[in-house]
């Protein structure tokens, strides 16, 4: 029996968070002791095993930099008062402090890189840091292999390239009928994700769909502004933002289409479990690869160029054809059994608790 402390920012929402519930059960279920810390301190979205211990830590002081140095405080004396047989962090940017706080502590740190690192951390003081920290982290895991390309031989050589555990229990099955001509997509409303690049080629498509609709699932602070362009472009009655949904994936899964436009990402989660819902899917080909290590284009789905409005139009048009649409959301669905596979969380358990 281990026991492992896993450290991140929030359980509110976000793919790091949803794989850390995922993890953390997983871990529990094999006989080990796991507890989560937060950072802050947000109400709890994901479910998790009542035995799991979630320590919420949350804002110490107004001034920014004497709260993150108090939170960091404590979160190191929480974790040498539970003295863990190993400490996971996730995201990157809350890793790399997790390393800094835990120094000196002979405790093992693992980091999982969880987007573009070419983009994130977008702080630069963050960045520092992160190349100054990196070298005492015990193991860094990356998600795809153009991810772990950007740092050092030495960093390389501590760090794997691992899947996203999915567990198939919370995955609805495959919608069977006719589906709603209802386009959807999901994430945080930011600048990454660039929904008004959806918008736009929802727009370009709708006098010639004209009853398709548009619902973009997600808060965050470009929600206003992504409003405001739905209703420049006279879409009101066509596109919705109905904020974020904990059961999600129910009011997706009979959608004609799914729809990635961000800019970079990680392997994003919500893609993955499309895919193994077997919708129909669209994605932006982007940085760091891992939309690429998913779809096939044009047999499991289709990439488009990032940022490239008329692609992204042409690729929606494309999918509103039901039979071909069908087809490629059947050819989807065939990585549900491999990436749902016990194996991952098993390479992960591995990898983490080898010693």
């Amino acid at each position: 029996m281990k026991k492992i402390i896993i450290v991140t920012r929030n359980m509110h929402g976000g793919g790091a968070e949803r794989v850390i519930a995922q993890l953390a059960n997983y871990f529990y279920d094999k006989g080990n002791i796991c507890d989560i810390i937060t950072i802050n301190n947000e109400k709890v979205l994901y479910e998790l095993n009542q035995q799991i211990k979630l320590t919420p830590i949350g804002e110490k002081s107004k001034n920014k930099l004497v709260d993150k140095i108090l939170r960091y405080s404590e979160l190191r004396k929480i974790i040498l008062q539970a003295s863990p047989d190993i400490v996971l962090s996730m995201p990157e940017d809350i890793g790399i402090y997790v390393i800094l706080a835990l120094r000196g502590t002979k405790i093992p740190v693992y980091v999982s890189e969880r987007n573009n690192p070419w983009v994130m951390p977008d702080v630069k003081i963050t960045r520092i840091l992160r190349k100054m920290m990196y070298p005492f982290a015990r193991g860094i895991i990356f998600q795809t292999e153009m991810a772990k390309s950007f740092f050092s031989k030495s960093i390389q050589k501590k760090g794997i390239v691992l899947g996203n555990p999915v567990d198939d229990r919370r995955i609805p099955q495959p919608f069977v009928g006719e589906r709603e001509k209802v386009i959807v997509a999901a994430g945080r409303l930011d600048r990454q994700k660039n929904f008004p690049l959806l918008i736009r080629a929802f727009s370009m498509n709708a006098e010639k769909h004209p009853e398709y609709k548009l619902i973009i699932f997600g808060e965050g602070e470009l929600k206003k502004e992504l409003e405001e362009l739905v209703e420049k472009l006279k879409l009101h009655d066509k596109v919705s933002l109905p904020g974020r949904k904990s059961d999600v994936l129910m009011k997706m899964r009979n959608a004609a289409m799914f729809v990635l436009s961000s800019d970079y990402e990680g392997l994003p989660n919500i893609l993955i479990e499309a895919m193994c819902m077997g919708m129909p899917v669209i994605s932006t080909d982007c940085p760091s690869g891992g939309p690429k290590q998913l779809i096939e284009n044009e047999i499991n789905g289709i990439l488009v160029p990032v940022n490239n409005v008329e692609k992204m139009a042409q690729a929606i048009d494309k999918m509103t054809n039901a039979i071909y649409a069908e087809k490629l959301g059947n050819e989807a669905f065939k990585l549900r059994k491999k990436i749902t596979s016990r194996q991952v969380f098993e390479e992960w358990e591995s990898f983490l608790l080898k010693e």
